[in-house]
Formats: C-alpha cells, structure tokens, sequence
C-alpha cells in the first residue's frame, strides 16, 4: 500500500493519508469531555497529529491551532499532545470554560 507515496501529478505538492484518529480524555485539564487528534502521513516522509480543538490565545483571543510531529504514529500523538497542552500552561486550567477554545469544522476533521 505504498504505491500512493510514488503518485506524480503536475501541480500536486504533497499527499497526505490519514492513519489514525485517537480520542483524548483530559477532564482534569479541560472544561470538555474529549478532543480528537488525527495523525496524517506524508508522502515526502514522516507523520503529523492535529487535534480539533485550539486554545485561544490570552493575547489576541485568536486560536492556537497547533500540530505535532514524529518519525512514527505514537510520536506524533505523544508530540500534538505536549504541545497542546503547552499551549495551556499559563492558563488557570480550573476556570476554563468553552469559550477558551475554538472547535474545528467537522467536514474539516
């Protein structure tokens, strides 16, 4: 199944497969039940993790909408959820309500 890495079209940069789609539970942390975070391979090498959910910035109260990156599915999720939550840290985690955050499009996810 890796002959979709070696697809040529002219004006086609990058291709990217979706490999996995985890559910995360942080109740401690967030003021929801679950995020999810797809983990998408590229064709050029390596995986990366989006989740569906972005804190708002403190600053500008425009989304952070962050990614992760790893040589493999598991790094990648480990790595979009650190920095997820980074994004968290001078945050009071206990007041935070829905507002804080801004959800992705669900065609998008």
């Amino acid at each position: 199944m890796e002959d979709w890495k070696n697809i040529k079209i002219d004006g086609v940069n990058k291709i990217e497969k979706v490999v996995a789609e985890f559910n995360i539970h942080a109740m401690e942390k967030l003021p929801f039940f679950k995020f999810k975070i797809k983990i998408r391979e590229s064709s050029t090498g390596g995986y990366f993790g989006s989740p569906n959910v972005a804190v708002r910035s403190q600053i500008d109260h425009e989304p952070d909408w962050i990614s992760g990156f790893g040589h493999s599915i598991d790094k990648a999720l480990e790595d979009t959820i650190i920095y997820f939550f980074k994004t968290l840290e001078d945050m009071d985690t206990k007041n935070l309500t829905e507002e804080d955050f801004v959800w992705s499009d669900v065609h998008d996810f």
